[in-house]
């Protein structure tokens, strides 16, 4: 029989309007906070976090632009440096002095560089299959263009959508990122990630917002990187899928490993058998591993109490819990 589990659906206030995210397990405890990777949602974690263990909590969060939260306002772009001020925000709204981290993909480069920013403020870091930010090649040639796609996007939102039949977006999701999803499990993704059109009956449109596809990657070099490694001072897992590539140079990837683990003793990496989606395909064997590291890291010998708790009038629009039974 299948696991039934429940979560909260919750709405945490930002300047440009809501993020929104699944919290799992009590809402009196620090919760570990997860980021999802590039133009997925946090329905990727649907099936990783009811296994973690139930001492903890956890809250994923759907990025600006990303799922169901609200979008960057228009004429903006959106850069990897996005998730630092959420995740400061998050922080400020629920009074933590320190947060716990988990990225996925694009969402662990993100944590990575709040790491270099906040080094003193987090207290463990779990990256799936991805570590650092990336130079890419070609840089003002490819900057540019995604300022010209940034722009053109921004100028025809409000147009008539186009609209695609369900089995052409499950197609899309399943093969994203050069990895093959199960169809069975791509509904995870999907949810929040589309919705039906009103114009076009019987078709769907998405939901992100289309800027995300073309963010400002500038900024990070080899020894930006360095610096953050050096800086850090927490526990590290990283978690690399067997089946998957190294998104950035390898070599660089274990020396930054390698000098991360010189500051804490804790710092490991993993190897799974998968693909880069393994967290959302290989659920239980991710599970058992980060379960591991977070005992080990003595994650949860500590409650913090949080707002969320005892929200008041003011909050009490923003905040809203709503209990959600999933199969």
């Amino acid at each position: 029989m299948a696991q039934v589990y429940t979560f909260r659906e919750v709405q945490i206030p930002v300047p440009f309007g809501v993020i929104r995210g699944k919290w799992y397990g009590p809402t009196n405890v620090r919760p570990i906070l997860f980021l999802h990777g590039y133009n997925d949602n946090s329905g990727s974690y649907d099936r990783l976090l009811p296994l973690l263990p139930t001492a903890g909590s956890y809250l994923a969060i759907d990025l600006p632009g990303h799922g169901l939260s609200s979008w960057m306002p228009s004429g903006t772009v959106y850069h990897l440096t996005d998730a630092t001020i959420c995740i400061r925000r998050i922080m400020k709204t629920y009074g933590w002095s320190q947060v716990s981290l988990v990225g996925h993909s694009l969402g662990a480069m993100m944590c990575y560089i709040f790491i270099g920013l906040y080094p003193d403020k987090v207290d463990l870091f779990v990256a799936l299959d991805a570590l650092q930010p990336s130079y890419p090649g070609e840089f003002y040639k490819q900057l540019a263009f995604h300022f010209d796609r940034s722009i053109e996007y921004d100028d025809t939102k409000g147009k008539k959508p186009s609209g695609f039949t369900y089995d052409k977006m499950l197609s899309r999701v399943r093969y994203s990122a050069g990895t093959t999803i199960p169809k069975e499990l791509c509904h995870h993704l999907l949810e929040r990630n589309i919705r039906e059109s009103s114009v076009l009956p019987g078709t769907f449109h998405y939901t992100f917002d289309s800027r995300t596809k073309y963010l400002d990657i500038s900024g990070w070099s080899r020894e930006t990187n360095l610096e953050t490694a050096r800086a850090n001072k927490c526990p590290v897992l990283v978690i690399k899928a067997t089946e998957s590539f190294y998104y950035g140079d390898e070599d660089e990837f274990k020396r930054l490993l390698d000098e991360m683990g010189k500051n804490n003793p804790l710092t490991r990496l993993e190897a799974i058998e998968g693909n880069h989606y393994v967290h959302l395909i290989e659920a239980e064997s991710v599970a058992s591993v980060i379960g591991k590291f977070l005992i080990d890291c003595k994650r949860f010998d500590e409650i913090v109490v949080v707002l969320f708790q005892e929200p008041c009038n003011h909050w009490s629009n923003f905040f809203r819990f709503t209990e959600v039974h999933m199969m």
